[in-house]
């Protein structure tokens, strides 16, 4: 199966991809719950994922890719339903190991699919990003036509109801590309070594994972405190990065591709950590906006060329649980990165965490330099 036949499906899949960090904080605050315990939900999400990502990559290269996604956007119409329901905190939490699950699962189905086309990996992460953001930015427009309906909660609800049905309609739509999809034997006695840089490439990814979660997680909570604003206005300052991003992606992905992978992670990472330590001193909303969406194209540069260095000359077959394993990393980041942020926000106010996140990316650059060689790295060696 190509990835193209499956776009649509992850489109219809991904309407609250975007807009739910946004809403979130304000549902959880609604609730009465605190900064600290929102980052715990954050924190869940990725625990999940790590979970999924132990055992999920290589069930995913002995059975079937199709099988996989299917289960992915099953799970996510699962999620969807138990947080249109959600109203304690023992709720959410299950919802959110639910969404973390169907996550990783999308995920790995994707790549595997990129992978079998034989393009640039950048490339088509890309491309997969672009239908994640394309897929959010229609559910921040059905956002407003239902929130501008109801109150709060009563548009909570009915926004995840409606995102539930559609995860059912992209089930079915995957169902009927079934016919198309030709599954390639994975041969299992074909290993593919990990050698000392690939290790490298896998730590920095989780070092990378923490920082940019502190800054992810606490952005509304930030705005909030500082700016007094509502959710129409969070939606102005999100929807900038959500545009260039949706429609860029692949673009920002053939920057890697052509600048080459330490070059374009070297410097976007330095540069994400100059914006991020200047975010905080904006002297306005909008400056604040155009910061954040120059460093949110920063990281997303950095991440594909990441990537795409580590899954150079993996082969198809085996794709599952090498980019499984790597993902292990980003999972760790995630857990570790909100609990983090969301501490030292409530210890020592919203500004800290930013300090802290700039001068973590800031010795991840030095380390960028020191241990990846400067043709990134060559072609995996295989053995039997």
């Amino acid at each position: 199966m190509k990835y193209e036949k499956v776009a649509i499906s992850i489109i219809l899949v991904s309407l609250p991809c975007l807009v739910f960090e946004a809403l979130l904080p304000a549902y959880t605050k609604e609730l009465g719950y605190s900064v600290f315990q929102l980052s715990i939900l954050f924190s869940v999400y990725s625990f999940s994922g790590l979970v999924m990502r132990l055992v999920i990559g290589k069930i995913s290269d002995r059975f079937s890719r199709f099988l996989v996604l299917c289960c992915a956007l099953l799970l996510y119409g699962l999620a969807y339903l138990l947080l249109a329901e959600a109203r304690s905190m023992g709720y959410l939490l299950a919802a959110r190991m639910v969404q973390g699950a169907a996550g990783i699962l999308l995920t790995i189905s994707a790549v595997s699919l990129i992978t079998a086309e034989k393009t640039s990996f950048a490339q088509g992460l890309g491309r997969f990003g672009g239908n994640r953001q394309l897929g959010g930015l229609l559910g921040i427009g059905l956002t407003f036509y239902v929130f501008n309906r109801s109150d709060f909660l009563e548009g909570w609800s009915q926004f995840f109801l409606i995102s539930a049905a559609f995860a059912l309609i992209s089930l079915i739509c995957v169902v009927f590309q079934k016919s198309s999809y030709k599954k390639e034997v994975a041969s299992r006695s074909e290993k593919a070594v990990y050698s000392p840089l690939d290790k490298k490439i896998w730590f920095l990814n989780f070092l990378y994972c923490i920082p940019v979660r502190i800054a992810g997680v606490l952005v509304i909570p930030y705005m909030m405190e500082v700016y007094r604003i509502d959710m129409g206005t969070v939606a102005f300052v999100f929807l900038l990065p959500m545009l260039l991003i949706a429609f860029l992606s692949s673009a920002i992905g053939q920057i890697g591709d052509r600048l080459g992978y330490k070059k374009t992670i070297l410097s976007f990472t330095l540069i994400a950590a100059m914006l991020i330590g200047i975010l905080v001193f904006s002297p306005n909303l909008t400056v604040f906006a155009f910061i954040w969406t120059l460093y949110q194209i920063a990281i997303t540069a950095q991440d594909y060329s990441l990537d795409a260095m580590f899954v150079k000359g993996v082969p198809e077959q085996a794709i599952g649980d090498f980019y499984g394993r790597f993902m292990i990393g980003t999972s760790l980041g995630g857990i570790i990165g909100p609990f983090i942020g969301g501490s030292v926000f409530e210890l020592a106010g919203g500004k800290a965490p930013y300090f802290i996140c700039s001068s973590f990316l800031t010795v991840i650059t030095v380390l960028v330099w020191r241990v990846i060689p400067a043709n990134g790295k060559s072609e995996r060696e295989m053995t039997g």
